[in-house]
């Protein structure tokens, strides 16, 4: 990679300038020049100089060393209060950058960063009780980018579903089913997960507020199902499975693939739990509470954390016997990181869009799936789960893991603007925007949400394109509406709550999906009216502003991809899209491409191609559809 290459030939010069350990950084204005050098900062402080007196020596140095070499590297000059900055010679290393680029073609930006390395990626983990909303799809958006990321970077990455099909949530659709009169077939026209959320898990909390005697039937209830004899028990397998089918269809309109999910209900019954309890009693980690609100209950000791502790030792089984989820968690995070001899079996539950194999654990099943060593496992999970995953990591240290490889990537929740929740018909008064709520039905569903998107993108188009066939004008708007909603959801800071409104996220300027995807369908527009093959790259002397403006932004995607990877911040490589995507337009507007100088058409129409490298490279990572026409 080029930027990598200038790097390397700075660190040589400065090391030989007599600097050991230089210390480089891009500047953020290309006023300063491609690289600069901070490390006499550093230096002063141990020679009691100044700064600039420092930075002088080592550039004047390492600028004798400059005159002895060709390289990318054309000058070297000081600036207060004391960085070094290097510039190129932007006609070569233009030539490098679009060669670079193109050879490369989709590995550009790639690594081998994560060589050897594995991580488990476990997202989406959504109760199989209803249908995703929105914030659900910040999960998976976030949990299906981390693992792209990872995989281009050079990681061997495992992305895993846990199904959360024990517990509360699934009571409650059990409940409604068994003992309310809740049909098993949802009405005509409507998905089971639409139902089972919008219907049953609504309807049934209603009731449970209204009748409060049905809560000892729902507790029996979280109990049965725990017995895998009970009807209870088959009856929540089967409707877990029935929802998970349909969840899957929109993660997979989302992008998102899979290669394991793992049923909370299997931690248990594969003895997961059974030897993690074991060994936590072996280690006196946990007890059993003999008086007061817990007596009977086993609890995890806490009061070795300094935060935890405060709010007191954590229930892990219960006194009629039941697991808590914090229990099944801990056990699945031992087994994700490999320190249990238990093991799940499986079989095949079906394909991913790409004809990948998706395992599902199952007792029955024939198919050994081993994760085996993982360097880190990563769980996505919103930040209103910091305790309980806290409570995970300091059970793994009990247990004699190391904390620090179970990362918990939390993200804040989404919400929704006042004019997203009068869409939906509710009443915000002077609110700026409504959180929402799973149980009162308060929520907006993310294949309603795309669906509401494409009908807006289809008529559009079909106005502007009346020559195009109906299937065509679809899949456009399809891939426009879910690049508007999957870059809204993963460009932000990841622990800042998302103010969500589609009217917003389907704008196509300022920092969109569909702004991003413009402007690739606007560089392909221009390669497909040129109509010529590959041409050399050429040096071209007199660079326009923007072209360099372009051709930089280009050269650091390499860096930014590391960047994310090591700061495990998919905000950074948004916000490159749309610097990349900015830079494009700017060149547009000021450098025609297909011009009637032969020279300059051919350096151009190789600099957009690069573009298109670049641009596909990072948006197939984020997650956002490429569009070659809108």
């Amino acid at each position: 990679m080029t930027v990598k290459k200038l790097l390397a030939e700075l660190t040589e010069i400065l090391r030989e300038a007599g600097l050991p350990d230089p210390k480089l950084e891009i500047p953020k204005s290309p006023e300063h020049g491609e690289a600069s050098c901070t490390s006499a900062f550093e230096l002063a402080k141990k020679l009691r100089k100044s700064p600039m007196e420092v930075a002088q020596d080592l550039a004047s140095k390492a600028k004798s060393l400059l005159e002895k070499r060709k390289g990318l590297v054309k000058s070297i000059e000081v600036v207060e209060p004391g960085f070094i900055n290097f510039r190129v010679d932007w006609p070569s290393y233009a030539v490098r950058i679009i060669e670079d680029v193109l050879n490369s073609a989709e590995a550009y930006g790639a690594s081998d960063m994560g060589k050897g390395r594995r991580i488990l990626v476990e997202h989406t983990s959504v109760n199989p009780n209803k249908a995703l909303h929105v914030g659900h799809a910040r999960n998976v958006c976030l949990g299906s980018a981390l693992a792209r990321l990872y995989e281009f970077a050079g990681f061997d990455v495992i992305v895993a579903n846990y199904i959360d099909d024990s517990g509360s949530q699934m009571a409650d659709i059990i409940l409604g089913i068994k003992h309310l009169g809740y049909s098993k077939e949802p009405p005509e026209g409507m998905r089971f997960d639409e139902y089972c959320g919008d219907r049953i898990y609504v309807g049934v909390n209603r009731l449970l507020e209204q009748k409060p005697e049905l809560s000892e039937k729902k507790r029996l209830l979280i109990k049965e199902i725990e017995d895998r004899s009970s009807e209870s028990f088959r009856l929540s397998r089967e409707v877990a499975l029935m929802v998970l089918k349909e969840q899957l269809k929109t993660c997979w309109r989302l992008g998102a693939s899979y290669d394991i999910m793992n049923r909370e209900s299997d931690v248990v019954a594969f003895g997961l739990w059974e030897e993690v309890f074991s060994r936590l009693k072996q280690k006196n980690a946990c007890y059993l509470a003999t008086s007061g609100p817990k007596a009977g209950c086993w609890m995890l000791d806490l009061s070795g954390h300094k935060k935890l502790s405060k709010e007191g030792d954590e229930v892990l089984v219960k006194s009629d016997g039941t697991t808590t989820y914090v229990a099944r968690d801990i056990a699945y995070a031992a087994w994700k990181l490999g320190i249990v001899e238990k093991d799940f079996k499986y079989k095949l539950f079906g394909k991913n869009p790409d004809q990948s194999d998706i395992l599902i654990t199952d007792v029955d099943g024939d198919v050994d799936f081993k994760v085996g060593r993982v360097d880190a496992t990563i769980a996505v999970v919103d930040v209103r789960q910091r305790r309980p995953q806290e409570i995970v990591r300091y059970a793994l240290g009990l247990l004699g893991a190391d904390p620090s490889r179970y990362v918990h990537f939390a993200y804040e929740v989404v919400s929704l603007s006042a004019k997203e929740a009068e869409r939906m018909g509710l009443k915000v008064s002077d609110a700026e925007f409504v959180h929402m709520k799973g149980r009162e039905g308060i929520y907006v569903k993310v294949d309603s949400v795309i669906d509401s998107i494409k009908e807006k993108v289809i008529s559009e188009t079909a106005q502007r394109h009346p020559d195009w066939n109906p299937k065509k004008v679809e899949q456009v708007a399809e891939s426009v509406a879910v690049g508007a909603l999957v870059y809204a959801l993963v460009k932000g800071d990841a622990d800042k709550i998302i103010i969500f409104d589609r009217e917003e996220a389907l704008k196509i300027e300022g920092d969109t999906g569909p702004y991003l995807q413009y402007s690739y369908a606007r560089a392909c527009r221009i390669l497909e009216k040129a109509q010529t093959k590959q041409v050399k790259v050429v040096r071209r002397e007199n660079l326009e502003k923007q072209e360099i403006d372009l051709l930089r932004e280009v050269s650091l995607f390499p860096l930014v991809v590391e960047e994310s990877v090591k700061l495990m911040l998919l905000k950074k490589l948004a916000n490159y899209a749309y610097g990349l995507a900015s830079a494009f337009n700017n060149f547009y507007e000021s450098c025609p491409v297909l011009t009637e100088d032969e020279e300059t058409m051919n350096f151009r129409l190789n600099l957009v191609k690069a573009y298109l490298i670049t641009m596909g490279n990072c948006l197939r990572v984020l997650g956002v559809p490429i569009v070659q026409e809108m």
